[in-house]
């Protein structure tokens, strides 16, 4: 159940900032007139080290039995973002700081980038460190900022009714049916791509294991791998050692 809402924004001097208004007049209108204990927070981060800051004073808050979504609006591009005063943050090295918050919530962090090619930043994440978040949202375009505070207000009148944001984003598409916005539950990704890449290995035990051990930073024993009998048990096998280690607990 989503607990804790916060909005970080990093635009520059000449752009509207969407993110102030989505959090004045709709989330802090809305938990109040729903009644809802979520906490919240709006704050605007010129430079790298302010927004970096504010993901510290974010993780120092944060408990094992919250469920967290993080809204950060500013600039993207395919390989960083960039802040207000025109500095730039790879997608990997924010990945590093999105994975000590979703450990400490124990994967229950949702992030929302409402940034240009936000879709990129799961392009980045490392396989062999912990998963930086639960879910992402992202567009799949660039985004004007009319349709950011549309698209968004609706999205988080529903989140704040129900605090699930999966239930929430089925609802916000039946009234934004051509929303650019996708969310994806990062586990659910996994086991189908892996999935499929698993199954192209298994006639061949020996390169499976050590194609995987270090790729997935796992450690496949041999022992029970040659007592596997079917392709979906190998699958089922190899996935869920791999996401035993990588989804933090």
């Amino acid at each position: 159940m989503i607990n804790k809402i916060y909005i970080i924004e990093s635009l520059r001097p000449s752009d509207e900032l969407t993110g102030e208004k989505l959090y004045r007049n709709i989330i802090e209108k809305n938990i109040l007139s729903e009644q809802k204990e979520i906490e919240h927070n709006y704050v605007f981060t010129e430079s790298k080290i302010e927004f970096l800051n504010e993901l510290e004073s974010i993780l120092k808050n944060t408990k094992g039995e919250d469920e967290i979504i993080i809204h950060i609006e500013a600039h993207g591009g395919n390989e960083e973002m960039q802040f207000g005063n025109y500095e730039l943050i790879k997608w990997t090295e924010l990945e590093t700081y999105l994975i000590k918050i979703n450990s400490a919530c124990k994967n229950k962090l949702h992030l929302n980038l409402a940034t240009c090619h936000g879709m990129h930043i799961a392009e980045k994440i490392s396989l062999k460190k912990t998963a930086p978040y639960k879910s992402y949202t992202s567009a799949l375009r660039e985004l004007l900022p009319s349709e950011i505070l549309e698209d968004n207000s609706i999205f988080y009148q529903e989140i704040i009714k129900t605090q699930d944001i999966f239930i929430s984003y089925l609802e916000f598409c039946k009234q934004r049916p051509k929303t650019q916005l996708r969310i994806k539950d990062l586990e659910t990704g996994m086991k189908m791509i892996l999935g499929l890449q698993i199954s192209m290995f298994v006639k061949s035990p020996s390169i499976l294991k050590d194609f995987f051990d270090h790729f997935l930073n796992i450690e496949i024993d041999n022992v029970k791998l040659n007592e596997l009998n079917t392709e979906n048990e190998i699958v089922e096998y190899v996935l869920n050692l791999f996401l035993s280690r990588y989804l933090p607990k």
